[in-house]
């Protein structure tokens, strides 16, 4: 028996989902660390000097339309490392920088083991 067109499978991402994602508490970041590349979040950088972040690649497959959103609230550089692994559709695959001012943000989702870069603000690339 077919399964019916309302039919939704446990890990499926159901508008219920993606509402809860977008209302989802912020994760704040104190300090420099290395961001789950397998567990969609949002984040707050609020590290009150330059925090250094890195992102492993994504499971190809498994991790497909995984989202990770990040923000800054502070007037740092921050950095966000991800060698090989950012599609920015300019070919910088290595490095995201955030401004010297909060409001910097990217939204990166994830495809076939790399981070697609869907929306960023005030971010430099190389």
């Amino acid at each position: 028996m077919s399964p019916s067109p309302s039919t939704v499978y446990a890990g499926a991402l159901t508008p219920d989902a993606i509402q809860k994602l977008g209302g989802a508490a912020l994760v704040l970041i104190a300090a420099n660390q290395a961001l789950d590349p397998h567990t969609a979040n949002r984040y707050m950088i609020t590290k009150g000097s330059l925090c250094a972040l890195t992102l492993a690649a994504p499971t190809a497959g498994t991790d497909d339309g995984l989202s990770i959103e990040i923000n800054s609230s502070t007037a740092f550089a921050h950095t966000l490392t991800a060698t090989g692994l950012l599609v920015d559709g300019a070919g910088h695959v290595n490095v995201a920088t955030f401004p010297a001012a909060g409001g910097g943000a990217i939204d990166l989702t994830a495809y076939n083991g790399k981070w697609y870069v869907v929306n960023s603000q005030n971010i430099t690339f190389s």
